[in-house]
């Protein structure tokens, strides 16, 4: 995710057994921010890759779900399975430019190319302390060190990121080369990332053959946040033998 691997750490408090790495993404939270790093998917895998002890599952929410199906698909062998959360299912850039506009002026002016964006961004950086002090007092409803981590980014790591992951990457072909495992958790009041689009994603997968499950939950765009008890169930799933399947996770879409 684009905050910080904080945002896990209610998930992480519930789902007894399980030994993991919550990383922050490259360019966001307390990673480094290379000026001159495009923040490409390849990039962004390159600081991922040596994280992963095989076989592992792989756990992404939003911007990081996109990612972790491409860490998939490129490192089959060290992947056992995935659960992508809010998944982004653009399934062309037209589509995820139409989307990510509607989500505020920051966003909507990067996804147009508007040098107002870099300008907002920039004094935003320089605002930073201040707004990692006064974010939490704003925004109640995510834990005070995600909202803070929020504000740690760049302007390079932010609009390179959402210009070639976020609006660039198609995560279809990734969840079919990849093959293994997938639940795909979605909230069914997710307004970030429309449950259509992931509905349409899924069956598409599933079409070409890939082992891939659309879990419906009651929420929002924060499931980890919100559902963090569902998503533990659903990971005791993926780790034992039998794979996916229905359970107290929620219901399924197959």
């Amino acid at each position: 995710r684009g905050a910080s691997g904080r945002y896990w750490d209610r998930l992480a408090e519930v789902a007894g057994g399980f030994a993991g790495v919550a990383p922050d993404l490259l360019g966001f939270g307390r990673s480094p921010k290379p000026a001159a790093s495009s923040y490409s998917v390849d990039e962004h895998l390159d600081a991922l890759a040596p994280l992963l002890e095989a076989p592992t599952v792989v756990v992404g929410h939003s911007t990081g779900a996109i990612l972790a199906g491409a860490l998939a698909a490129r490192e089959r062998e060290r992947v056992a399975a995935l659960l992508l959360m809010g998944l982004p299912a653009f399934g062309d850039e037209a589509t995820a430019r139409a989307e990510i506009g509607r989500l505020g002026l920051l966003a909507r002016l990067t996804v147009e190319g508007s040098d107002i964006a870099r300008l907002v961004c920039q004094a935003m950086c320089l605002l930073r302390p201040l707004a990692v002090t006064l974010g939490p007092l704003v925004i109640r409803d995510l834990p005070p060190a995600v909202v803070a981590d929020g504000a740690r980014h760049t302007w390079p790591s932010y609009s390179r990121t959402l210009d070639r992951v976020v609006v660039g990457h198609r995560p279809l072909p990734d969840l079919v080369d990849a093959g293994v495992p997938t639940v795909v958790a979605h909230g069914r009041r997710d307004l970030v990332a429309p449950v259509a689009l992931a509905e349409a994603l899924v069956a598409a997968a599933r079409q070409r053959g890939a082992p891939v499950e659309l879990r419906l939950l009651e929420g929002d765009h924060h499931l980890a946040v919100r559902r963090p008890e569902a998503l533990a169930a659903v990971l005791r799933q993926l780790r034992s033998p039998s794979g996916t399947g229905d359970g107290e996770g929620g219901p399924s879409r197959r």
